[in-house]
């Protein structure tokens, strides 16, 4: 389901969730009465929670594939090795080598990441 098919509420309410979730999932939570008519009611927290639950996949996936090439620059250039990955991040060895098959072909979403003067070199000028 896309933000566009959401009809029980305005889309500046479903840009809001989006932004937002916590702020949405506070007020399901503390269930004051009447909460839900602020998104729509049953129908509207229903179409919301779907638009959001695809959002968060989708993030996901992004964050993993950019994790994978972190991953992956840090053996390949920064000669990482998996206990020193692992061990920064309170995970096992074999978790880091996961990420990094799960991420294989990551090279499509983050294809300037494989040069690694996009790790290594000098920020542009006015950036943190």
């Amino acid at each position: 389901m896309k933000p566009t098919d959401v009809t029980a509420v305005s889309a500046d309410v479903v840009a809001q969730v989006l932004d937002d979730p916590d702020v949405f999932f506070q007020h399901a939570m503390e269930a004051a009465p009447g909460w839900a008519a602020r998104y729509g009611g049953p129908e509207g927290v229903m179409q919301l929670t779907t638009v959001l639950q695809d959002e968060l996949a989708r993030r996901t996936k992004v964050n993993a594939a950019l994790r994978g090439s972190a991953f992956r620059f840090m053996r390949n250039h920064d000669a990482r090795s998996l206990e020193y990955i692992a061990q920064q991040l309170g995970i096992s060895r074999m978790s880091v080598t996961r990420a990094m098959q799960r991420a294989a072909g990551s090279e499509e979403m983050f294809p300037a990441l494989e040069d690694p003067e996009a790790w290594m070199g000098e920020p542009p000028t006015g950036t943190a």
